[in-house]
């Protein structure tokens, strides 16, 4: 019986994998195929900084800058204070309070983006007006911000768990050595947890990059880069506001269609590939603890 339960469970296994395998392959054709007119018709000019669907002009520059732009500004707020607040509540939070406490930083991962959105429209953009004197608080800025919250459970959860599993001898040899508390986090958790922050902070890039409904709200939605190209306070759009704002517009069959599924594509990629890193820094991890 076991023998019978052991190869269905390998069976399931290979058969889910094959699938998933099959599912990629198939989402990646599609995109190819859906944007090659686009491709073939314009060229290097898909990478211009015009986007103008009534004349035919399709540049796509402008969105790749909001989507690295915010994705950056999200990293950047919301890394440090991730791993602070993972290391906080992994080791310096009692052991009675662990659990209440993730488990209500968890729940902000649950929390819809349209949700997140409207508190970004009614709340940090007004916020940002008013501070920086803007005409809107719909800016590159304001859905860096949002977007960091949004990211943070991740990056929280997977921090604290990876310092949480870390085996107690390590603590323990390094508190005989006579090392502070900070020293220890510093010089040996910390250390021994890297692969998995690493993983951490992909997994929240990832997640950055495919956020759609809640930057839509908030960054303005304008294709241009702005001038200076640092100014944040100024309106932009990324790959995913112009999909959500305009997918439903288009034709399908046509250049404008192809070249909006020619964006899904470039996303796709970047997705791809930070998951396969990802998944590099997870076999690092084990052979860590092996």
């Amino acid at each position: 019986m076991s023998k019978l339960t052991g190869k269905i469970g390998k069976s399931y296994v290979l058969t889910s994998i094959i699938i998933s395998a099959i599912v990629i392959v198939l989402v990646f054709i599609i995109l190819v195929g859906n944007s090659w007119q686009a491709v073939s018709n314009l060229g290097w000019n898909l990478f211009s900084l015009r986007w103008n669907a009534p004349t035919g002009e399709f540049g796509i520059l402008s969105m790749c800058y909001g989507t690295a732009i915010v994705t950056l500004i999200a990293l950047l707020l919301a890394v440090p204070l991730g791993i602070m607040t993972a290391i906080f509540t992994s080791e310096m939070l009692p052991s009675k309070l662990r659990i209440p406490v993730k488990s209500l930083l968890e729940l902000l991962a649950g929390i819809p983006s349209i949700i997140y959105g409207l508190i970004g429209i009614a709340f940090f953009a007004i916020w940002l007006q008013d501070l920086f004197q803007l005409q809107s608080g719909r800016t590159i800025l304001t859905a860096g911000f949002l977007l960091a919250i949004m990211i943070l459970p991740t990056i929280i959860t997977l921090v604290d768990d990876a310092l949480h599993n870390i085996p107690k001898q390590y603590q323990e040899a390094s508190m005989g050595l006579g090392l502070y508390k900070y020293e220890i986090i510093k010089n040996t958790l910390l250390p021994i947890a890297k692969a998995d922050i690493y993983g951490a902070i992909l997994l929240a890039f990832g997640r950055a990059l495919g956020e759609t409904m809640a930057v839509m709200l908030v960054i303005g939605s304008i294709d241009k880069i702005p001038s200076p190209f640092f100014n944040v306070l100024s309106p932009g759009q990324t790959i995913t506001s112009k999909l959500g704002r305009e997918i439903a517009e288009t034709s399908f069959g046509s250049v404008h269609f192809s070249a909006m599924i020619f964006m899904g594509l470039i996303l796709f990629t970047l997705v791809f590939i930070i998951t396969l890193f990802s998944q590099r820094a997870n076999k690092k991890r084990i052979r860590l603890y092996e």
